[in-house]
């Protein structure tokens, strides 16, 4: 991911500098490669920042003694809920709603449901898969649009978030695309 939106109401809300909007992002998100990427490459993480955070209670500090590993923090429930959760199925439920719904089985004529599965737990596991990151979101609903438009889509939709389909179409439309 190499862009991020910075709710500025939260960095007026919770009196946070945007460095630490960041940390609290990828922090929240399991990011942590781009965490310490953007700590040995970018401006990185004061000791100031973090421990600013962890006095006021916005993240926890699982580090033990003498250790200082910026994957070691978490955000406490409520802050990771205020601040980003509230999006949180935006993105999952723009899948869910463009999903087809039925399929016509070639051989019986028969129709089955491709939303057979639990929504609620489906949209969980969208975002632990996808996130809310716009662009990687954006990625996928296009390979979504490019498997309705092909008639690509065989299978449920807990299959197609499973198997991660939308790798193969990207795979498909760079094909395409240099034909």
């Amino acid at each position: 991911m190499n862009t991020i939106e910075i709710n500025l109401d939260a960095l007026l809300r919770y009196n946070i500098t945007p460095n630490q909007y960041v940390f609290l992002f990828l922090t929240h998100t399991r990011q942590y490669a781009a965490l310490y990427r953007f700590g040995q490459e970018g401006p990185s993480f004061s000791a100031e920042e973090i421990g600013n955070l962890v006095d006021r209670g916005l993240i926890l500090n699982l580090n033990k003694e003498g250790y200082y590993y910026l994957d070691f923090f978490v955000l406490t429930d409520e802050v990771g809920r205020d601040l980003f959760d509230q999006n949180r199925q935006k993105a999952a439920l723009e899948f869910w709603n463009a999903y087809p719904i039925l399929l016509r089985d070639p051989h019986t004529g028969e129709n089955f449901s491709l939303l057979t599965t639990d929504k609620d737990q489906f949209l969980k596991d969208y975002y632990s898969r996808v996130g809310h990151a716009i662009p990687k979101h954006r990625r996928v609903m296009d390979a979504l649009e490019y498997a309705i438009d092909k008639n690509l889509i065989d299978m449920t939709i807990r299959q197609w978030l499973d198997s991660e389909q939308w790798t193969m179409m990207w795979e498909l439309m760079a094909i395409e695309a240099i034909q």
